[in-house]
């Protein structure tokens, strides 16, 4: 009987101190404000699916439509031929 007591105040003594131990990793506000009034980069991606012959599953690759048009010279928001 005594090791459950014991066990029992263990875990909850635990339970208790985990979150006090968890530490706030989000930005403060200041931070969070910088960032939000500086003009974003078109961070839109696209992404096409690529079937492998001999594989049922279809790759995802996914880009923004810069990579698209440097790497590939491919336009993803052009119409399909």
């Amino acid at each position: 009987m005594r090791k459950f007591i014991t066990a029992a105040a263990a875990s909850l003594i635990i339970a208790t101190a985990a979150p006090a131990m968890a530490r706030d990793t989000a930005p403060s506000a200041s931070t969070q404000s910088d960032e939000v009034s500086a003009p974003k980069a078109d961070t839109k991606r696209y992404c096409v699916a690529t079937k492998t012959t001999g594989s049922r599953l279809a790759k995802k690759l996914c880009k923004t439509r810069a990579e698209w048009m440097s790497d590939d010279n491919f336009d993803p928001l052009a119409p399909e031929r």
